[in-house]
């Protein structure tokens, strides 16, 4: 032969042996050789040489060795035409009996035609002759990639043909003789199970059963060692059909040969289906649904897309439904892992010929071409059932051209990105476990009694994992590999975030490079969005903050979002109240981005990111508060930084403050804590006083609690004594919400001290606003109404018409409980009219009680019940359930005022449990004392003793003591209504008493009452 390249390279001419020494010659003539008869691109050629970093010389030094080959073949005695000059590139002509590449595949062909045709004598010679050609295990490929991945193709075809000769010789009875070269074979290819199979059978039809069952366990150790896998299902019934004796240990027939250079097989490349497969069962129910639905075009092909973050199982649930779906598919399954991020990415080209070789397609007679590729593998699958599974997808082009054209077969694609750009395509979300499986995987790897002994700190595992598949197999499989380890001591070892990563990590598998494989293909600023994401200190969150944290356009931002989202490192949570999307990183997956933010960005960038987070927090929320509110009204605000959010953003998220309030909670919270920890003390006091618009309204008490008295130490900590004055009126105002009087009183005087030794009259005047509320719960009504007068100038002066008009309001309950009608209401008209101008709900709301009970006290309840019942459908169109528990107990209040009694008590018993526990115990108290005057009037008088009593209790323990009064004295009736006169009298005498502490003003109704009583 003039060329022989199966083993090392040779080149015969009539003169003899021609050595080619050098190497670049060498790749370049087996490049041309490979592809012998077809044209080869200079391109190709250059990476075969170069790989991808060819020199600015490269093509110049290509077309010199060829040069310098079409003179060594000349001087050998070669046609000088032999290496001929094409469009693009180079093409060898060469007879097939001249090249023992195109001589193999002849022979092979042939062999295959004559298994089909039953002439095995015929097929042994050519089997024989074909196996010969080579001189050696692979090609001779330097440190050429495209020579190395040939070789590989190559050695596939010389092992398949040996395993077909030696069925072939098993039929004959003349096996024996193959022993040797099949042991060698299989020494050299150990992973291959077909091969370790036939070298079995061989050796047990000699009678060396022994042998047959050593070749066996060598190769199921290395296969458990290697890989982690089991046999599969051929060599594991091999092997116990020779334990048993069994004479079926005969190869099953050769499969029928097409016409041409191509023989048509069944592919079953499947990888093997793992025994401990867990969980999925929804994804499994929807991937059977789709495949084998014919419910679209009876001419369509059904294409599924399993879409999941990287580690999620995609692949071994692609397997795993591969293998149930086989009976389905009798044509066989084609598999390809197109390993789209890695370095070194399956093209297109090459999967094609991967498939069309497992469909019995020789490689000489592959189309160099894609589009002809692609033609053929559609023609071979023509009116067959197949299944094609594409692992690790990472586009739609990918997926263009290695979908069927047939409606028999099926499509399964595994991806990170959601493919939807794909006509036609399904998508079926693979999500992480929950607890339970996350739990079964677990136990299964570890062992169940393990696992139970130690069941807390399995718990401990799973949530540390987040529920990810491939985070669950590391630890089990690191577990299991130290039978000495306890759960615990590991748990201990991955609770460091720090550290977590650099734990899970076992034999080549990890989280942190299958992560990265995702990250290295984002874009730039995706990159930059999904680091600086690692800020956030909330479980979920609004889209909305990309843009600061980029510091770029809503549409730039908007943009990364979704590229983080396609690929898969991005969870769209939910939708929130306001039908807003939200979204959430895995917990491993913020871990690894909190890596690459500590990685990729300097302190610099990072603080200065941080910054503008916090600024936009604090911008957002002041703009909440300014919309519910109609201005800074009853606000302070500080000097900090505000990052100004566009006002498109702000007027698509801000429909309705409360809602955001109530949606950001979480996110609000989190920034007043990062800029404590910051040392952003003017931030992050300011940030915590404009957020009491949210506490205040939904009773998140524990919210404000928490961010206020972290403001707290932080401005005592620098110095910042606007902030601490600020923050301990707030904290004051918390307590008179929790009716913990005492507390108040020990926040808000020193408040006030702080607030006139710097001269902020506005502050001033937000605390005498408290302090007023204060003296009036505790019955101090002359000192309330001072302060009230005291406080009104400063508000005006200051533009805060809001807390003007709450103080009106004050004013009018205090001459409404002094019974002065007149006096009360121009206060409250005008506190109305205040509002009406800024807008504000909730103080209107809470100013219409007002109406409410001025109108109640004048006998108007007919007009009361028509306000309430305003007020009840205000406060609940915008979610205020603290204002709707008042307005409905003014409504039952007017309602048993007109003895509409079942009516009365259906409104109270609405909001009592509610209202039984702090901080609107006062108002359960004053619930139980209409309730008990409803019972007591019904002659249920020892209900009404129990109601009464109840109140009492409440407002003693709040030392309310003019509404501890009006209790006792309900007391004393209710003790009358059932003939107790002496235990009525004590109840009066003691109502007595404590009236006499009281206002004179206040208290002088009740004071005449009890004193009928008591005479």
């Amino acid at each position: 032969m003039w060329f022989r390249m199966l083993g090392s390279l040779e080149m015969h001419g009539p003169s003899g042996e021609f050595p080619i020494v050098a190497q670049r010659r060498q790749i370049i003539l087996m490049m041309t050789l490979l592809e012998a008869n077809r044209s080869v691109g200079m391109d190709r050629l250059m990476e075969a040489v170069w790989d991808d970093a060819p020199p600015a010389t490269a093509k110049a030094q290509v077309q010199i060795c060829i040069s310098m080959l079409r003179r060594m073949l000349s001087e050998a005695g070669l046609p000088p035409d032999i290496i001929s000059t094409t469009n693009n590139g180079y093409m060898v002509r060469v007879p097939a009996d001249q090249l023992d590449s195109l001589a193999f595949a002849d022979l092979i062909r042939r062999a295959y035609q004559a298994v089909a045709e039953h002439r095995l004598s015929e097929a042994d010679e050519m089997f024989h002759a074909a196996t010969g050609l080579w001189r050696g295990h692979g090609l001779t490929t330097g440190n050429s990639r495209i020579l190395r991945s040939a070789n590989v193709r190559l050695v596939h075809e010389l092992v398949g043909a040996v395993e077909q000769w030696a069925d072939v010789r098993l039929r004959l009875g003349t096996h024996h003789s193959l022993v040797g070269y099949l042991s060698e074979l299989v020494s050299h290819h150990p992973l291959r199970e077909g091969l370790r199979a036939r070298l079995m059978r061989v050796l047990y039809q000699s009678g060396q059963q022994a042998e047959a069952l050593k070749v066996y366990r060598n190769g199921r150790r290395l296969l458990v060692d290697e890989l982690g896998i089991e046999p599969g299902e051929e060599l594991q019934l091999l092997e116990r059909a020779i334990l048993n004796g069994a004479p079926d240990t005969a190869p099953q027939p050769v499969a029928t040969p097409a016409v041409g250079p191509m023989v048509q097989v069944t592919p079953r490349l499947l990888p093997t289906d793992i025994q401990d497969f867990t969980g999925h069962a929804e994804p499994i129910h929807q991937l059977r649904q789709h495949l084998l639905s014919r419910d679209g075009s009876p001419n369509s092909v059904p294409v599924v897309v399993l879409c999941g973050k990287a580690g999620v199982g995609k692949t071994t649930l692609a397997t795993h439904i591969g293998h149930l779906l086989a009976d389905e598919f009798p044509d066989g399954q084609l598999f390809v892992q197109l390993n789209s991020l890695s370095v070194q990415p399956v093209t297109v080209a090459q999967a094609l010929e991967r498939f069309l070789r497992a469909l019995g397609v020789a490689g000489s007679a592959i189309p160099e071409r894609l589009e002809e590729r692609a033609e053929l593998y559609r023609q071979l699958l023509a009116h067959r059932r197949v299944l094609v599974v594409l692992d690790d997808a990472v586009d739609e082009e990918q997926l263009r051209w290695l979908i069927p054209g047939s409606a028999g077969c099926a499509v399964m694609v595994t991806s990170r990105f959601r493919l939807t750009g794909q006509p036609g395509v399904t998508i079926v979300n693979v999500p992480v476990f929950d607890q339970e499986q996350a739990m079964q995987l677990l136990t299964k790897v570890v062992g169940s009694d393990r696992a139970y002994a130690e069941l807390s700190e399995c718990l401990r595992l799973v949530e540390l994992c987040g529920g990810l598949p491939i985070g669950l197999r590391i630890v089990g499989a690191r577990l299991a590999s130290r039978p000495h380890w306890s759960i615990g001591q590991f748990v201990e070892r991955i609770t460091d975030e720090s550290q977590r990563l650099h734990e899970l990590v076992y034999r080549g598998l990890g989280v942190r490079a299958t992560l990265a494989l995702t990250y290295q293909v984002l874009s730039e600023t995706a990159q930059r969005l999904f680091r600086r994401l690692a800020l956030l200190e909330v479980h979920d969150f609004p889209g909305w903050l990309a843009v600061p944290l980029l510091d770029t356009s809503v549409h730039e931002a908007e943009e990364a979002l979704d590229e983080l989202i396609d690929a898969q490192f991005l969870d769209v949570e939910r939708l929130d109240r306001s039908g807003r999307l939200r979204f959430r990183l895995h917990s491993l997956i913020r871990t690894y981005a909190r890596e690459r933010l500590g990685h990729d960005e300097s302190p610099g960038d990072r603080s200065a990111a941080l910054a503008r987070l916090l600024g936009a927090w604090l911008f957002f929320t002041e703009q909440a508060h300014r919309k519910e509110y109609g201005g800074d009204h009853t606000l302070l605000h500080g000097k900090a930084q505000r990052w100004a959010v566009p006002d498109n953003v702000i007027e698509r998220e801000l429909i309705d403050p409360i809602q955001w309030y109530e949606s950001e909670r979480h996110g609000i919270v989190g920034a007043v804590c990062q800029a404590a920890r910051a040392g952003l003390d003017e931030l992050c006091w300011d940030l915590a006083l404009t957020s009491v618009t949210l506490f205040e309204a939904q009773s998140f008490f524990d919210d404000w609690r928490v961010t206020h008295e972290m403001a707290l130490v932080e401005c005592r900590r620098t110095g910042n004594r606007r902030g601490e004055a600020a923050m301990l009126h707030s904290l004051g105002a918390l307590r008179l919400y929790e009716q913990r009087f005492a507390e108040a009183s020990l926040l808000l005087r020193p408040a006030q001290h702080i607030f006139a030794e710097i001269g902020d009259r506005h502050g001033q005047a937000l605390v005498l606003r408290n302090l007023a509320f204060l003296d009036r719960a505790q019955g101090r009504i002359g000192d309330a109404a001072r302060r009230c007068e005291q406080a009104l100038p400063l508000l005006r002066a200051a533009g805060d018409a809001v807390g003007e008009a709450h103080v009106l309001g004050s004013i009018a309950q205090i001459e409404l409980e002094r019974g002065d009608f007149d006096a009360a209401e121009p206060h409250l008209t005008r506190a109305l009219e205040l509002v009406e101008v800024t807008g504000s709900r909730r103080i209107r709301c809470q100013l219409l009680c007002r109406l409410g009970d001025l109108q109640l006290a004048r006998g108007n309840e007919t007009d009361a019940e028509e306000t309430f019942r305003s007020v009840v459908k205000m406060v609940q169109e915008y979610g205020d359930k603290v204002g709707e528990m008042y307005a409905r107990y003014g409504l039952g209040v007017a309602l048993a005022r007109q003895q509409c009694t079942d009516e009365a008590e259906a409104e109270l018993a609405k909001v009592q449990d509610q209202a039984s526990y702090l901080p609107h115990r006062m108002l359960g108290g004053q619930i139980r004392m209409v309730r008990g005057r409803i019972q007591l009037d019904h002659g249920q008088a020892d209900l009404a003793l129990q109601l009464f009593s109840q109140a009492q209790q409440i407002f003693a323990e709040l030392e309310m003591d003019t509404w501890r009064v009006r209790a006792l004295l309900a007391v004393g009736d209710a003790y009358r209504s059932r003939g107790q006169g002496e235990a009525a009298s004590i109840a009066w005498r003691e109502a007595m008493a404590l009236a006499g502490k009281l206002d004179s003003k206040i208290i002088r109704p009740v004071t005449a009452e009890l004193r009928a009583r008591t005479h």
